[in-house]
């Protein structure tokens, strides 16, 4: 069941901390504000003020639940494996698309889930630079300004578009085969380095399948919501649900079964790809 929420007040939130600490530091960050985890993987002191800011504003929308940013994981604050635990979190992921906000790139994203027990009641994620927050709520589909949001899969496969993660993947010769040239008959491969901007990219219809290696849950539990709420088939690369605490397996969406399948062969293994996990 989902706690009673006043998801205005979220919406609300992640616009008021978005124009405060993400749009006025954009391309003015100064080279000791921004700092590497590890390799590729930046922070900046933006990340961390939102995280602060955000976890703030979600704790006095719903008291009962914790709060699990992807900062406080990164030092051990906090732990994935929670997720799984009888007991609501806010999951935050403060800047989806470090490296490009880093670089001054305003392909960015804001994303927040609130999960219990493994199962994703509701998300958010948040376009700054857009200016627009898309959400989902289980049950109840996803939204943009009062828009349904569905996603679609072209006539012609050649004009679809999709991301591709990791490097397993990518190696596959089936791979090769569909994108090697470049276009092929399932379209073009492009990668954001921002999945919240793919999620959304997807149930706008824009963009139409995803293929993850890891499946962390500040980038993909509100995202997965969302994609189902909008009639598309998202698993684990085994047919699974998504679980958020479990986010090393990888995952798979696309617009329908049909081509959920078709792209596993491609992107996965050389078998018939596995019974899907019940919604």
């Amino acid at each position: 069941m989902i706690p009673d929420i006043d998801f205005s007040k979220v919406r609300k939130a992640l616009k008021e901390i978005s124009d405060a600490e993400i749009k006025p530091k954009l391309g003015a960050l100064s080279l000791s504000e921004i700092s590497e985890k590890s390799a590729g993987d930046f922070v900046t002191s933006a990340d961390l003020a939102v995280e602060k800011c955000l976890g703030e504003r979600l704790r006095d929308i719903l008291p009962a639940a914790e709060v699990l940013g992807e900062e406080a994981v990164a030092d051990g604050r906090a732990a994935i494996a929670s997720l799984a635990d009888d007991q609501l979190h806010w999951v935050i992921d403060p800047i989806d698309g470090t490296g490009n906000f880093a670089a001054g790139f305003p392909l960015t994203a804001v994303i927040v889930s609130l999960v219990r027990a493994d199962e994703i009641l509701a998300g958010w994620i948040h376009d700054p630079f857009g200016d627009r927050t898309f959400e989902t709520s289980l049950g109840g589909g996803a939204w943009l300004e009062g828009r349904r949001l569905l996603c679609n899969r072209p006539e012609d496969l050649r004009l679809m578009n999709g991301s591709v993660y990791g490097k397993k993947f990518r190696e596959r010769h089936m791979f090769q085969e569909t994108w090697g040239k470049g276009r092929g008959k399932f379209g073009a491969i492009w990668n954001a380095r921002c999945v919240g901007q793919e999620h959304i990219s997807r149930v706008s219809g824009l963009a139409h399948f995803g293929c993850y290696s890891r499946l962390l849950p500040w980038d993909h539990a509100a995202g997965f919501l969302m994609h189902k709420e909008s009639g598309g088939i998202g698993r684990m690369i085994d047919g699974r649900c998504y679980r958020p605490s479990d986010p090393s397996i990888g995952g798979l969406l696309a617009p329908d079964l049909e081509l959920w399948n078709q792209l596993w062969t491609i992107l996965v293994a050389d078998r018939e790809p596995p019974e899907l996990e019940a919604d």
